[in-house]
């Protein structure tokens, strides 16, 4: 599926974790709030195990939980067929990223929506394949023919992760632990990693200024070549202009990455209205393994809707372990390697003073 014919490389700094769920966040939310005859892209699942009918993950490395093996740069799909494309951290990873950008575009629908992430105050990482790192400024330049619905920093994307990865990096590629005379400060920055550092994140209660050291940040929007395009049923935008109270309740229709949103209005509630009944009884759903395979969206639907708001984890209780276990959780998925090359620094300085 590459054009090229080649074989990716890529080496990362850990063995992959297999995820279960999608954070409680806008992409998780829109996830949610689509109809079952809407189409779903991952750009770069990895191991997401989640197996939504509706959601084709797609990544350039074969696993058990990858449908199709393929290049962000060179989509093989027919233009105009996805209602959402997302992707979590993976356009840092890519050579050419206003070239993906303008393959989702094509291949959404017109009025589709889109969610991407991207590394900001991050250390080099996915050896050899890291090439870019955006601020906010630079996923609106890379997203600019898309309409914007948001742009910020993620609970998971705060300025701790930022300063967790930067120091860990650090002491993996410096001699520094084998200085007897700079012991004192390799212990600070150690003592430093391995604090509850995502305790602090609190203090940037401003999210203009966690943009300035954030780990990463994202840009939502849709795909609008005019004004009104939308992948919002017409029954369901037809009751939004007429039933009294809809547009005080949705101000901005278009809008699906919250938690109280016009499809799942329409899909929990807007049944009691005849031309949605009927549009939804029609709806015949989509299936990525054919039309006879069953159909079982649980894992989706089971999620429980949390609003997207800015904070820290701390924010999401249902989601954050205790402090302790939380921070051996973090160092975990920053590097089980990384952790190795700590661990032989102390060596060798527990073997120096014995010496």
């Amino acid at each position: 599926m590459f054009p090229d014919g080649s074989v990716p490389t890529i080496v990362h700094e850990q063995e992959l974790i297999t995820c279960g769920t999608y954070f409680p966040w806008i992409h998780r939310v829109v996830l949610q709030s689509l109809l079952d005859n809407q189409i779903v892209l991952e750009l770069g699942s990895g191991n997401m195990a989640i197996d939504d009918p509706c959601l084709i993950r797609m990544d350039v490395h074969l696993t058990p939980h990858v449908d199709v093996v393929a290049d962000a740069h060179f989509l093989p799909f027919k233009s105009g067929v996805f209602d959402f494309i997302f992707s979590l951290a993976v356009f840092e990873h890519l050579r050419q990223p206003f070239a993906a950008a303008g393959e989702i575009r094509r291949t959404l629908r017109d009025g589709g929506y889109t969610y991407n992430e991207c590394n900001f105050v991050f250390a080099y990482h996915g050896y050899p394949h890291h090439y870019f790192n955006a601020s906010v400024q630079g996923l609106e330049q890379v997203f600019s023919e898309f309409h914007q619905l948001r742009t910020g920093v993620a609970p998971y994307q705060m300025p701790s992760f930022a300063l967790q990865m930067l120091i860990v990096t650090y002491l993996r590629h410096t001699t520094l632990g084998q200085s007897v005379e700079d012991r004192p400060f390799f212990r600070l920055l150690e003592q430093i990693y391995h604090h509850d550092l995502v305790h602090y994140d609190r203090y940037f209660a401003n999210e203009a200024d966690a943009a300035y050291v954030a780990a990463g940040c994202f840009f939502f929007g849709l795909k609008q070549d005019t004004s009104v395009s939308t992948v919002i049923p017409p029954p369901v935008w037809r009751a939004w202009e007429t039933v009294p109270g809809l547009k005080d309740r949705f101000p901005q229709p278009f809008n699906v990455g919250t938690a109280d949103n016009l499809l799942r209005w329409a899909r929990e509630e807007g049944g009691g209205h005849q031309p949605i009944a009927e549009y939804l009884a029609a709806t015949e759903p989509f299936h990525k393994r054919g039309a006879g395979a069953p159909f079982d969206r649980t894992t989706i639907r089971s999620m429980p809707f949390v609003e997207p708001r800015y904070g820290t984890l701390r924010d999401y209780p249902a989601n954050a372990p205790p402090s302790k276990k939380r921070a051996r959780g973090l160092r975990a998925r920053i590097g089980a390697r990384m952790q190795s090359s700590l661990r032989h620094m102390a060596n060798l300085l527990e073997l120096s003073e014995r010496l």
